[in-house]
């Protein structure tokens, strides 16, 4: 005690809340909970009288039985009701709507009243995971309902949607497929030792993987925001599909990182491409001497790749596009840019009035890394 995190549905977490603040607290009133507890107590040592004690102060003060609480959101599905009487519809008394189409009443060909509300027998809401399953894959089943919101929000239940997913594991297998097609030149780790050599799609591929590693790892550890993981997940396979150089060592370790990453979300394709990867010769992958991908360590951050050596600024005024700040350094402050795009020599066309006098400026908008919009008067 105390517990690291309570996870409970958000009904249920209620009274489980009541009933183990009230005995945690009775507990510790009474001192038979925490450091006081042991103080009395001769059988145990300094050591972890100590560590009870450093524990106590981090997150077990005033005798709260929990450091953390995550309350998971409800999941609702689609329901249909009858616009006069609000009798709740069974899925087969309703024709469902074509893309486009509303659906109707088959008795009585009126538009049922539509929303989400919570899965009930007596709404005829339920949603059988065994069709999703049987139709998609237990994998994709599970990225879907992890994607469609975070843990403690409201899951509005769509089939719909769950092809996007399901086109998004063909997507990293093709990749899987191409990492190990390809004529990898040499090994990352020696690859390295001359990264200042590499070409500026290598560099940003590199990036482009150590900073998804750091979101994921926030995500999964921190935040518990899996859709936030799955999200950065898509954009590292996006940027991946586009990188013409997939002979370069930081292609295949892009790959690899997703597939491990997808892992613990992903569980059957993530050991099945994982399997595959491992066939391909001369690569890091390969010389695990693990076949699962459940054994292989997390990937870790380079901080040192995560850096933008340098970015194109788009520079707008007054909204319009005007021109653009090539190849300056990334991560500059707003300040920063607002002086290079006065300074250069494109600007001073709408920078400076008829007497050549600079026009004062009244905002600037500052996307970093993308765009800087100046309002002038």
């Amino acid at each position: 005690m105390p517990v690291d995190i309570y996870i409970g549905g958000v009904e249920h977490a209620i009274l489980h809340l009541l009933y183990s603040r009230f005995i945690s607290k009775f507990l510790w009133k009474t001192g038979r909970y925490g450091s006081k507890a042991l103080e009395r107590d001769l059988s145990v040592s300094a050591e972890l009288k100590a560590a009870v004690a450093r524990k106590e102060a981090a997150g077990a003060r005033n005798g709260e039985p929990f450091k953390r609480l995550l309350t998971q959101g409800m999941v609702h599905g689609l329901t249909y009701k009858e616009p006069s009487t609000g009798r709740f519809l069974k899925p087969d008394e309703v024709q469902t709507a074509a893309k486009g189409t509303l659906p109707r009443i088959i008795a009585t060909g009126e538009t049922p009243t539509v929303s989400y509300e919570k899965m009930s027998k007596s709404k005829y809401n339920g949603v059988d995971p065994g069709e999703t399953v049987a139709a998609y894959g237990a994998d994709v089943t599970r990225l879907h309902m992890l994607y469609l919101a975070p843990p403690q929000d409201v899951l509005e239940w769509d089939t719909q949607s769950i092809v996007g997913m399901q086109r998004w594991v063909g997507r990293i297998g093709r990749l899987v497929d191409s990492a190990c097609e390809a004529d990898v030149r040499e090994s990352l780790e020696h690859a390295l030792a001359s990264r200042g050599a590499w070409s500026s799609e290598a560099r940003e591929t590199y990036r482009q993987t150590n900073t998804t590693v750091q979101r994921v790892t926030e995500a999964l550890h921190a935040t518990f925001s899996f859709n936030t993981a799955i999200a950065a997940l898509i954009e590292l396979t996006n940027y991946l599909t586009s990188v013409r150089d997939r002979g370069h060592p930081a292609f295949g370790y892009g790959v690899a990182c997703l597939v491990k990453m997808l892992g613990p979300m992903a569980p059957g394709v993530g050991e099945e491409f994982w399997e595959i990867l491992n066939q391909r010769k001369h690569t890091d992958s390969a010389r695990h001497s693990s076949d699962s991908v459940f054994e292989q360590a997390w990937p870790t951050v380079d901080e040192s790749a995560l850096k933008r050596p340098s970015t194109t600024i788009v520079v707008q005024i007054n909204g319009k596009l005007r021109f653009r700040l090539e190849d300056v350094d990334a991560d500059q402050s707003c300040d920063q840019l607002v002086r290079l795009a006065t300074q250069h020599q494109r600007a001073q066309k709408w920078l400076l009035d008829s007497s050549g006098r600079p026009k004062p400026i009244v905002k600037a908008i500052h996307i970093p890394n993308k765009l800087i919009n100046l309002i002038i008067k």
